[in-house]
Order: C-alpha cells, then sequence, then structure tokens
C-alpha cells in the first residue's frame, strides 16, 4: 500500500493551546507523526500523550519554518518514508480534510507530485493580508514556472520527502515557496484539494508581516531572474 510510504509532518512553535488538539486529530489516520519543535519555550512533549508512532525532533533554538521541514523531512528518510504530508501546528488545518489527500494520493499512479490544500476563502473569513498574499504569490509562481497554483501559502501539502531535502537558500515561510517552484521547474505534476481554514482568536502566527514579506520579495525576484536564466539556456 502506497500509504506505508507516507508520514505527517507537523512544524511547531510555541502553539501550546493548538499542537495537542491537531496531533490527538491526526493520529486517528493511523499514519506515523513526526513533529518538528522548532526551539519552542516550552517542550511540545509537556502537551502530546506518549505514543511509538509520534516522534518529536527538537531544535535548541527557533531557526525557521523552512529549517524544521527539512529536519522533518530527514527524519522521515531515515524512517523509511518517501511522502509526508504537511500541516501547521497553529490549528489552522482541519484533520478532515485528510482522507481528500489520502485518496488522492492512493488514485494516482504519478511518484513525481505534490498536492495541494487550497484554501477555501469563501467560508473562512481571512484577514485581507491573506487574501492579498495569496493572489501575489500565485502571480509570480505563475511567471516563474508558466503553471498555475490556486494556493501557493497553504502549509497543508502532502511532498515527496525528497524535494523537501532539495538544496535551499531560504530559512523560514519563504522556503515553501522556493521549494515549490523548484519542484515545477523539475518536470513536477501538481495536484489541488480544496481545504477548510480556522482563522479566530486561538490561532497564533508566527509570520512577520514585514520581514517576511521581505524575504517573499528576495525570493521572487532571484526566482525570475532564474526562470530569465533558465529559458535562454544559461542555467539547466
Amino acid at each position: 500500500m502506497k500509504l506505508n510510504k507516507l508520514c505527517i509532518l507537523i512544524p511547531v512553535y510555541n502553539n501550546p493551546k493548538t499542537i495537542q488538539k491537531v496531533v490527538s486529530e491526526a493520529k486517528v489516520f493511523g499514519l506515523s507523526i513526526i513533529i518538528v519543535d522548532d526551539g519552542s519555550d516550552v517542550f511540545i512533549e509537556t502537551f502530546l500523550e506518549k505514543n511509538e508512532h509520534i516522534i518529536i525532533v527538537r531544535h535548541p533554538t527557533n531557526q525557521g519554518k523552512g529549517v524544521a521541514l527539512r529536519s522533518g523531512a530527514k527524519q522521515a528518510q531515515l524512517m523509511g518514508f518517501e511522502y509526508c504530508l504537511t500541516m501547521d501546528g497553529d490549528g489552522q488545518h482541519f484533520s478532515d480534510d485528510i482522507p481528500a489527500f489520502l485518496a488522492l494520493f492512493e488514485k494516482e499512479q504519478n511518484s513525481n507530485m505534490i498536492i495541494i490544500g487550497v484554501r477555501d476563502f469563501e467560508t473562512c473569513n481571512p484577514p485581507k493580508s491573506s487574501v492579498i498574499g495569496r493572489s501575489l504569490g500565485n502571480f509570480w509562481v505563475w511567471v516563474e514556472t508558466g503553471t498555475w497554483v490556486s494556493d501557493t501559502q497553504t502549509g497543508f501539502r502532502l511532498y515527496p520527502v525528497e524535494f523537501l531535502l532539495y538544496p535551499s537558500s531560504t530559512l523560514r515561510y519563504d522556503f515553501e515557496t522556493e521549494n515549490l517552484v523548484h519542484f515545477l521547474w523539475a518536470g513536477g505534476t501538481i495536484f489541488e484539494v480544496m481545504v477548510r481554514t480556522l482563522y479566530d482568536d486561538t490561532r497564533v502566527t508566527h509570520f512577520h508581516k514585514f520581514k517576511d514579506n521581505i524575504f517573499m520579495i528576495i525570493l521572487h525576484t532571484k526566482l525570475v531572474i532564474s526562470r530569465i536564466f533558465l529559458l535562454k539556456g544559461i542555467l539547466k
């Protein structure tokens, strides 16, 4: 079964009010769960029951979501997994949407794919900054790859583990965009499923509106220039 090759990967940083619920709801699907505690002030183990199928990787200091995802992918690879389903530890994603990923994952024979969880902004009253950020991100990824992706900012994705380990210059939230663009440049295929999203007072995000948006601008500038060089045959 393909599901034997899949684990759930959850990066988390200072989300004590939500991580327990996220993990308890995700574990009902019988998949191994790798949690990367990216230097939280309080150890994540404090909030979770011991379970042989839950593995915790801890960073002594906060290093960024991109680094956390790569650490989790390395652990997944060591454990023999070839794919991982990533979801955020802040409670934004609903575990009820996991079956949609699993069904598509088992159905498709294409091993070189990413399944994107497209956030349904029609039903969740998202912040305007999230709506604008997604629209801009989608546009620039289309410019850089020629492929339209409906939600380039989502953290709810099913990846081949090896592409999370692709050499990267980014450390924070920009990592997922860089990874996605490199995946498409390498000939990968994108599938999409619609997912619900929670925006309320219980959700604690560590996205820094100024700093992380500057990182995104720098990244897209580099990717557009690289795309031009690729089209001219200067890069391969």
